[in-house]
């Protein structure tokens, strides 16, 4: 049963990477556009420092915290793992949607800033863990 709970942890990361990439469209046309204010241009100058990464950690929101209690994000390669299919499955979604290149290097840019603070903190984790051990 261990082999099969183990497998299925792996699995269960990759899907969350992969949810994670569409996950953030969704969020953005169905909570960030609602419910901002009309005086607030989303898809203007604050697209790229505002909207992207709001969409992105609310998207992490759901789907990081399921994986960093039930999934173990918290373990380096876990976290890769999660980091590659979140960034193959945002890449994928933006040039089936024809993005340009610089527009999905930005996104990749900010997935990838997520996932090295996540990387930080499971570092000064396991430190901090080791010393009061």
């Amino acid at each position: 049963m261990g082999k099969v709970a183990h497998a299925l942890g792996w699995f269960g990361i990759i899907a969350a990477g992969l949810i994670n990439g569409v996950l953030e469209d969704v969020l953005f046309i169905s909570i960030l556009v609602p419910y901002m204010p009309p005086s607030l241009d989303l898809t203007g100058e604050l697209f790229w420092i505002f909207t992207v990464p709001l969409a992105q950690l609310l998207a992490l929101a759901i789907t990081g915290s399921v994986a960093w209690f039930f999934l173990n994000l918290r373990r380096l390669p876990r976290l890769m793992v999660f980091w590659s299919a979140w960034l193959t499955a945002r890449v994928t979604f933006l040039s089936l949607l024809n993005n340009p290149l610089e527009d999905i290097f930005i996104y990749a840019f900010w997935l990838t800033f997520w996932c090295a603070l996540i990387g930080i903190a499971v570092v000064v984790k396991g430190r901090n863990q080791a010393l009061n051990s």
